[in-house]
């Protein structure tokens, strides 16, 4: 079987992912390189420690060894993993799922999520490691010493950026960037305002954080902040405000795109977006002389599609941004810093970005049920959608299961995009009412 998802290995902490399922991916990892170094860090979830030992008693069980990051963002195990020799990166994280969800995203020793092949390659190896478990003792393996301090000078030299006398407000959403995000600024020499800013693991992404941007768009009105920065949980996402408006996703990922081309700095004049990629934001990419390629949702698959064409930046609407000059996956601090110096450059970057106007769309998450889980195939999202469409010619219809949770993703763009999410919706109630 394969444990991994879109993102990693991902459930809620105690029952669709338990302590043993660390334990075996530690062991697989070690048992599949010859004494590697595994590189581990955490959000603040409550159950992050417990995974964490379980991890590192796999991880020691299968003759490795492990470095301890402690609690920082998902990006900062790729970046160590390189910049530290190590053989594998594990980030214990739910991203930007709930307090009760945990995780495990895979890095390799180039600091990039694990592809398909290897995936399977570890879910075999951990197949056949099942029936082991964990012994009972404690791992009090300690943190890297003054590794905030070395992540901030690594991300600050990659940004080449300076805020001085920028107010700047962040929310760390109790997760993973909760310490480091507000170093990280500070250093930078913004006057920073934290929201969120302590280790709370039990309120992470509740409320706040990227997926919640209403919270710091509230606090923008009264803070008189420039700028405000969102993250989620383990700091991949982010939501960005300037003032008290926030700056749509899409024209985020347009910023990056444009700032990169005038600079001459954008590979091939080509970008990655996924297939949920709005063709508002194509057309104006288009008018700047920029192609879009399309991806499968996920980070990961954008990287990969990226290296596919050999292209240096990519994104996803939900707010992952991948500048692989810098970093190989999504890391909202690093993000952020860029977007600093594209607004001290421009001055605004919603009149930067004003010329990328979305076309319109609906988008929905389905819950997958008992009466309608036939419906959420492969081959019954493709029927359903090649049925919509013909009753909806003028939308482009995307239907998925979502990787990390039971539910079907919808998304249709068109002018009659509201019209025809009707029809997807109905075409699923339908079944739950018998």
């Amino acid at each position: 079987m394969n444990f991994f998802g879109t993102d990693g290995i991902r459930g809620t902490y105690g029952s669709t992912l338990k302590d043993c399922t660390a334990f075996l991916l530690g062991k697989s990892l070690a048992l599949l390189g010859e004494c590697p170094i595994i590189v581990i860090a955490r959000d603040t979830r409550l159950s992050g420690d417990a995974l964490f030992t379980e991890l590192a008693q796999g991880v020691y069980s299968g003759g490795g060894n492990v470095i301890n990051l402690g609690v920082l963002p998902t990006n900062a195990v790729g970046h160590f993993v390189r910049k530290l020799g190590g053989d594998y990166g594990v980030m214990i994280t739910a991203s930007h799922n709930p307090p009760s969800d945990n995780g495990l995203k895979v890095f390799d020793r180039y600091g990039v999520k694990l592809c398909p092949s290897k995936q399977i390659a570890v879910s075999r190896m951990m197949d056949g490691l099942k029936n082991e478990r964990a012994e009972q003792s404690k791992i009090y393996e300690p943190v890297f010493y003054d590794i905030e301090n070395i992540y901030c000078d690594d991300i600050l030299k990659a940004a080449n950026v300076r805020l001085p006398f920028v107010k700047i407000a962040l929310d760390c959403c109790y997760g993973a960037s909760y310490r480091v995000a507000p170093m990280l600024f500070a250093k930078a020499g913004a006057d920073v305002v934290p929201y969120c800013s302590q280790n709370v693991g039990e309120q992470i992404n509740v409320d706040c954080g990227a997926t919640h941007p209403r919270f710091l768009a509230e606090k923008m009105r009264e803070n008189g902040c420039v700028l405000g920065f969102s993250f989620d949980g383990d700091a991949d996402r982010l939501a960005v405000f300037e003032g008290s408006e926030q700056v749509p996703n899409n024209r985020v990922f347009f910023a990056f795109a444009k700032y990169l081309k005038e600079n001459g700095k954008l590979f091939k004049n080509t970008v990655c977006g996924t297939v949920l990629t709005n063709g508002g934001v194509e057309h104006a990419l288009a008018k700047k002389g920029i192609s879009l390629v399309r991806s499968a949702v996920g980070d990961t698959n954008v990287f990969n599609k990226m290296v596919e064409h050999g292209l240096n930046f990519g994104g996803e609407d939900s707010g992952h941004y991948l500048l692989c000059d810098y970093a190989t996956s999504s890391d909202a601090l690093l993000n952020a810093l860029v977007l600093c110096r594209i607004f001290a450059e421009k001055g605004s970057l919603l009149r930067y970005t004003a010329e990328c106007v979305d076309r319109p769309y609906a988008s929905a998450s389905i819950p997958i049920t008992h009466a309608n889980s036939r419906l959420a195939t492969d081959r019954s999202l493709a029927t359903t959608a090649d049925r919509i469409t013909a009753l909806y010619p003028e939308c482009r219809i995307v239907l998925r299961k979502s990787g990390t949770e039971n539910s079907v993703r919808a998304y249709l763009e068109g002018d009659r995009a509201t019209e025809a999410m009707s029809a997807v919706v109905a075409t699923f109630a339908q079944f739950d009412t018998k």
